[in-house]
């Protein structure tokens, strides 16, 4: 089963959260109710298109919270329109590449992608394919540095038989042509934290603290999140400025 091999580590050298941290997460769903920055005091987003992928057996709902926020700092967030991710069928890798030329034709020029946990590493295997469309990729608790450890390995060999030999877990590993931003959390009980973060030049990685299974709903990471893609625009602007 080709996309298996290589994503989960047989060494020892990656260890999996502990069972404390998993028991952690579930109590995050029942009891996690923060309240989210106050957008009059971020940057505006200027209506760059946000492309937002949601983690392993979930939807757009569970980012819907996500995506409000960035719309309320001006952003156009938007969901992958794909119903349940159940990791990289044949069907969703080629589905979801046509929603990203969609949202590219809507911004007129390169979006930024979002990708929550495994959406993550769809959203590195579509940088890889399509860099003329991205103008960054930022993962949320995504294990893209593998092989990783997780607790919940045997939920994706489930589901792993219906599972494209299209992606490739080497080249989702290694440094993309595009800037990149990993934010991970010590805290998660999900997967090996030290496999969602980068240390190469082109992957700026951020921790914070909390749960995996609440990453889209963190205050810390809304605000870092609406800093980050308006120092992105900046710079980006500044350049344009430049070579004009």
């Amino acid at each position: 089963m080709p996309p298996v091999n290589g994503v989960f580590d047989r060494t020892g050298t990656v260890q999996h959260p502990s069972y404390r941290l998993l028991l952690k997460e579930v109590w995050s769903l029942i009891s996690y109710r923060p309240t989210a920055p106050n957008p009059q005091a971020l940057p505006s987003g200027g209506g760059h298109v946000v492309l937002i992928i949601p983690a392993f057996l979930t939807s757009d709902a569970v980012t819907k919270s996500l995506r409000k926020f960035l719309e309320r700092c001006g952003y156009r967030a938007l969901g992958w329109d794909l119903g349940i991710n159940w990791g990289p069928t044949d069907r969703l890798l080629t589905e979801l590449r046509r929603r990203l030329r969609e949202l590219r034709d809507l911004e007129g020029g390169p979006i930024t992608v979002i990708g929550v946990s495994l959406g993550g590493l769809l959203a590195r295997d579509l940088a890889c394919d399509q860099p003329e469309n991205i103008r960054e990729v930022i993962t949320l608790a995504s294990p893209f540095r593998l092989p990783t450890a997780s607790t919940i390995e045997p939920l994706f060999h489930l589901c792993a038989r219906f599972y494209s030999a299209r992606i490739e877990p080497r080249r989702i590993s290694r440094s993309l042509c595009v800037p990149a931003l990993a934010i991970y959390t010590r805290g998660d009980g999900i997967v090996a934290w030290q496999s969602c973060r980068s240390d190469d030049d082109r992957c700026e990685a951020v921790e914070v603290s909390g749960a995996h299974v609440t990453i889209c709903q963190n205050p810390d990471v809304l605000r870092l999140l609406a800093t980050h893609m308006a120092k992105a625009r900046r710079v980006k602007r500044a350049g344009a400025a430049r070579g004009s």
